[in-house]
C-alpha cells in the first residue's frame, strides 16, 4: 500500500501471515514484492542490483547503496574485507561471498537506511539520469517547509536523508565524533525504542550502552550521567509503542550538568505537533510519516540546535555521514509535504475520537495515545499549539489478538502517520523472538508492555467506517 510500486506499507492481513513474514516462509513471502523499504526490498531494487551485477559480473550477496562513504562506513562497522565496491551511475554496487558475513552487513543497512530507493531502482533500468537541478529545488522546498519547526536552525543547515534511519545513525555519530575524544563512550537509551534506534547502540563496539527502561526514572539516569562518561542520552518523544514521553526540561538540565548531549526523536508524532528543538542538541525524525502521508516515498531529517555547545562540530560530523534522497523521491516529498501540518492536525483529531471509543468498549482493557498516558502533562510541555496526540493509538485487549486482528478489516502491517488507517501486532513484528517465548514475553511485561498489545494508526476515512470496523472486530 499504496497501489504503487513505490509504495511503503506491505499488508499482512492475518496473524499467521505475521509469523510466515517473520519467519520468511515461502508461502507469505511469495506475495511480497514491496512493504516497508528497509525491511523488505523493493522488486525494483532488487531488479537493479542483478541487472548491475551481471554486467559487472559480481555474484554473491548484492547491496545496492546509495553512496560509497555509506558502502565503507558500513564495511568498517561490519568489519568485512572481501567485498567488490562498484561505482554503478550515482549509486554503489556492494557484493559480497553468501555466508555469515552477509547477514550483519545487511542488518546494518537496514538499520541505517542506506538502500537505494526504488524510484533510484526505476530511473537505473529505465537507463533514466536523475534531474540533479530539480533535486536541488526540491530539497530547497523541503527545506523552507521544514524550517517553522527546527527554528533557529538555518534551512540551509536543515539536514534532509534517505529516511529516518540514515537521520538517527547520523545524529549518534555526529555525537560520538565529538564526546569521543573526551573519554565519553557511553550512550542512556531512555525508554524504549524503534527497534533499528536500540539494535545501533546494542551493535556498537566503541561505546557503551545503557538502558533506563521507564522514561520517568531520571534518578538512574542522573546516577548513569555521575560518572562523567555518557556521551548522550537518547529519546522519543514521545516513544513508541507506550506513547510516554520524558521529562525534557529536567533531562536537559541534568544533560548539561553533566556534559552530555540530548537527542531527541518525534517521529511518533511528527514535527508539526511537538517542538523539541529548543531543548535537543540533536533532532532527528523520519519524514516518511505524516510529511509523506501518502505512503510512497521514505525521508528522514536531522536538524542540530545552533545555540548549544558544539554545535558547528556536530554539524560538520553529521555532513559527512547523512545520504540524501534521490533527486526522484526528493520532487514527490516536495509535493507531499506542503500538506503536513494540515494532514497531521487531521490524524491526531481522528485519533482523539477513536481512542475515546475504544475507551469505553467492553473487549478493551486499556488504550493509550500521547495525550493520555501518565506522562501526558511532559508531552503537553512539548507541544505545539493547537496541536494533538498524532495518529498513534496503542491497544490492550480484553479479547484474543488473534481473533481480533483477524477479524479487523483495514490495512494491517507497519507504519504510521498515513493517510489510511493502519493496523499492527507491534511487538509480533518488533520484536517476534521475544513475543514467540515465555521468558521474552515476560520480559516485555517488565518493560510495561502487553506482548499481544495492537498498535493503531488513525487515517483520514471517515471515522464511523474507521469505528465500524473495529466494532466489528472486537465484538465478541
Amino acid at each position: 500500500m499504496p497501489a504503487s510500486p513505490h509504495g511503503t506499507v506491505v499488508c499482512l492481513p492475518t496473524l499467521a501471515d505475521v509469523e510466515g513474514y517473520e519467519r520468511r516462509e515461502p508461502a507469505t513471502w511469495r506475495h511480497i514484492t514491496a512493504g516497508y523499504p528497509r525491511f523488505v526490498r523493493n522488486a525494483l531494487v532488487s531488479q537493479a542490483a542483478e541487472q548491475a551485477a551481471r554486467q559487472l559480473q559480481r555474484t554473491g550477496s548484492l547491496f545496492p547503496l546509495a553512496s560509497r562513504r555509506a558502502a565503507d562506513r558500513l564495511l568498517a562497522w561490519t568489519q568485512v574485507t572481501d567485498a567488490h565496491v562498484d561505482t554503478v551511475g550515482d549509486w554503489v554496487l556492494v557484493s559480497l561471498p553468501e555466508g555469515p558475513a552477509s547477514e550483519p552487513f545487511a542488518k546494518f543497512v537496514q538499520h541505517t537506511g542506506a538502500l537505494i530507493s526504488s524510484r533510484q531502482a526505476e530511473a537505473y533500468l529505465a537507463g533514466r539520469a536523475a534531474d540533479a537541478s530539480a533535486g536541488l529545488v526540491a530539497l530547497e522546498r523541503i527545506r523552507a517547509v521544514l524550517a517553522p519547526y527546527l527554528a533557529p536552525v538555518r534551512p540551509a543547515d536543515i539536514l534532509v536523508t534517505l529516511a529516518g534511519m540514515n537521520a538517527v545513525a547520523a545524529g549518534i555519530a555526529a555525537v560520538n565524533a565529538v564526546q569521543r575524544p573526551r573519554g565519553k563512550h557511553v550512550w542512556i537509551q531512555l525508554g524504549w525504542l524503534y527497534v533499528d534506534s536500540t539494535r545501533l547502540f546494542e551493535k556498537a563496539t566503541d561505546t557503551r550502552h545503557e538502558f533506563v527502561s521507564d522514561v520517568t526514572d531520571l534518578a538512574a539516569v542522573e546516577r548513569l550521567l555521575a560518572q562523567g562518561d555518557v556521551a548522550g542520552v537518547f529519546t522519543e518523544i514521545p516513544n513508541n509503542p507506550q506513547l510516554e514521553t520524558a521529562d525534557v526540561l529536567a533531562l536537559r538540565r541534568l544533560c548539561d550538568r553533566h556534559g552530555a548531549k540530548l537527542v531527541l526523536d518525534p517521529s511518533s508524532v511528527g514535527l508539526a505537533s511537538v517542538d523539541v528543538l529548543p531543548h535537543a542538541d540533536v533532532v532527528c525524525s523520519s519524514l516518511t510519516k505524516y510529511a509523506a502521508s501518502v505512503g510512497d516515498v521514505m525521508a528522514g531529517v536531522l536538524a542540530i540546535n545552533p545555540g548549544r555547545p558544539d554545535a558547528e562540530a556536530l554539524l560538520r560530523s553529521a555532513r559527512a555521514f547523512v545520504d540524501a534522497p534521490h533527486a526522484s523521491d526528493a520532487l514527490v516529498l516536495a509535493q507531499h509535504i506542503e500538506k503536513m501540518a494540515t494532514v497531521t492536525a487531521r490524524l491526531s483529531a481522528q485519533a482523539t475520537v477513536l481512542a475515546q471509543r475504544l475507551a469505553q468498549h467492553p473487549s478493551v482493557s486499556r488504550v493509550r495515545t500521547a495525550l493520555t498516558t501518565a506522562t501526558a502533562q511532559n508531552y503537553q510541555a512539548m507541544l505545539r499549539p493547537g496541536a494533538g496526540p498524532g495518529s498513534l493509538i496503542t491497544l490492550e485487549l480484553k479479547a484474543d489478538l488473534r481473533t481480533v486482528y483477524d477479524r479487523l478489516q483495514v490495512v494491517k502491517g507497519p507504519s504510521f502517520g498515513l493517510e489510511f488507517t493502519l493496523a499492527a501486532p507491534f511487538l509480533w513484528l518488533a520484536h517476534f523472538s521475544e513475543v514467540t517465548t515465555p521468558e521474552g514475553r515476560a520480559g516485555i511485561r517488565r518493560a510495561g508492555l502487553d506482548p499481544d498489545l495492537l498498535r493503531v494508526s488513525v487515517g483520514l476515512e471517515p471515522i464511523e467506517d474507521i469505528w465500524a470496523a473495529f466494532e466489528q472486530a472486537l465484538k465478541k
